[in-house]
């Protein structure tokens, strides 16, 4: 009985984590967003594709961020459900260079383009011989906060696959 209880518990307390829409509230939750998109695409460099971004991020928390790093990377889904991120094609190259703002106030929207926009490392040109279900960039925002004392990474996603597949 004692165990029938135990799991009855344990399956009520899953359930209501997945039913208060976790992803959902992660989204309308977001520190940074990704809010205007300038420029966006893949570019083809030598053997590899690099992808470049330039456009708009907002600060939505009620922090003042004393330096936030801003880095992107992309990550393909393969329609086996594999996941190759940049550990998978790392290059070993100086690339991918963030942007840095300095004293990101509450809800201010910022220009995110490190001078000529944003790299992701070199991808291998043959990974587009792969079945791909989805291609996303990951936006990475590492934040110091004076203040609070605290240094944290959040991310923003946008989905690149129409974009890829046109290569």
């Amino acid at each position: 009985m004692k165990t029938q209880l135990s799991i009855l518990l344990i399956s009520l307390n899953l359930l209501s984590c997945n039913s208060t829409g976790k992803n959902s509230q992660s989204e309308q939750n977001k520190v940074f967003t990704i809010t205007k998109i300038t420029k966006s695409g893949f570019e083809k460099v030598g053997n590899s594709y690099k992808y470049n971004f330039t456009g708009e991020a907002q600060n939505n928390s009620v922090n003042i961020y004393d330096d936030v790093y801003t880095t992107l990377e992309v990550q393909l889904e393969l329609e086996n459900g594999s996941i190759i991120t940049e550990r998978d094609y790392d290059s070993g190259l100086m690339t991918g260079f963030g942007d840095i703002e300095k004293v990101w106030k509450p809800n201010e929207t910022r220009k995110i383009d490190d001078h000529g926009g944003l790299d992701s490392d070199f991808i291998p040109a043959h990974y587009k011989e792969y079945k791909v279900k989805k291609v996303v960039t990951i936006f990475d925002f590492d934040t110091k906060d004076i203040i609070n004392h605290t240094n944290n990474t959040f991310t923003d996603t946008i989905d690149v696959t129409k974009q890829w597949n046109t290569l």
